[in-house]
């Protein structure tokens, strides 16, 4: 039996913060209804887990066979390269503006436009490599409003792994947390072999030792989309379950 499909529609929103209009891409479960609240699934790199990630019609499958709550999935796009390296990482030129984006814009902008629980236990960030990193940064900041996170092959860098041992609200977090187990010989589209892998279980390990819901696995795989892709039903089901 084929499954039902979700919807997926342009909405136009301008950031003061950022300075731009940005074309979010929202994905409405199978059986929406404006009748019914639902949580919110916010994906940094929306276009590419839509496209690459399948983040659409995996949603679909889960929420058909009744293994997923249904959800409001909300992409947000960058304008690529140079603006998403500006926006997502630390020392990016707008970082410091995507991050009040992040955590004052965009959450009113979903919770006055859907019918949404209004809890950070009702609202999930969704990145990989520097968008793990920017939303892992956004949850730390705004526990009360992104309750739960899912970090695919997260970029971690030293000054993150600090931030996580100094904070004080994990029993307002879920996390769920994968690296590839190749991931320690990544070879960046610059040229540079990169390791991602060993600061990821240095993060995994400072986030073990916390008392809050957290799954952390280890995929067969490298830093790409077609590992994320299958990786992400396994992160919905702990997110989403149902």
């Amino acid at each position: 039996m084929a499954s039902l499909q979700g919807k997926i529609e342009e909405q136009l929103f301008y950031s003061n913060e950022l300075q731009e209009t940005l074309t979010l891409l929202v994905y409405y479960p199978p059986k929406f209804t404006t009748l019914v609240k639902y949580p919110i699934l916010i994906a940094q790199d929306g276009p590419d887990y839509f496209q690459l990630g399948r983040l659409a019609s995996i949603a679909d499958q889960l929420m058909c066979e009744n293994e997923m709550e249904e959800a409001i999935i909300v992409g947000v796009p960058h304008q690529r390269n140079e603006d998403r390296n500006d926006k997502y990482h630390p020392q990016g030129k707008k970082h410091d503006q995507y991050l009040r984006f992040m955590g004052l814009e965009l959450p009113t902008f979903i919770h006055t436009t859907f019918n949404t629980y209004l809890l950070g236990s009702g609202t999930c960030l969704l990145g990989d490599s520097l968008g793990g990193y920017v939303s892992l940064a956004s949850a730390l900041a705004f526990p009360r409003t992104y309750g739960q996170v899912i970090l695919q092959s997260p970029y971690v860098p030293k000054d993150l792994l600090q931030h996580v041992s100094n904070f004080k609200q994990f029993e307002l977090l879920s996390i769920y947390h994968s690296i590839g187990d190749e991931e320690e010989q990544f070879h960046s589209p610059s040229g540079q072999i990169k390791d991602f892998l060993t600061p990821n279980r240095a993060l995994a390990d400072l986030l073990k030792g916390k008392q809050f819901p957290y799954c952390y696995e280890e995929f067969t795989g490298n830093h790409s989309w077609g590992d994320w892709q299958k990786n992400l039903v396994p992160a919905l089901k702990f997110i989403f379950g149902k």
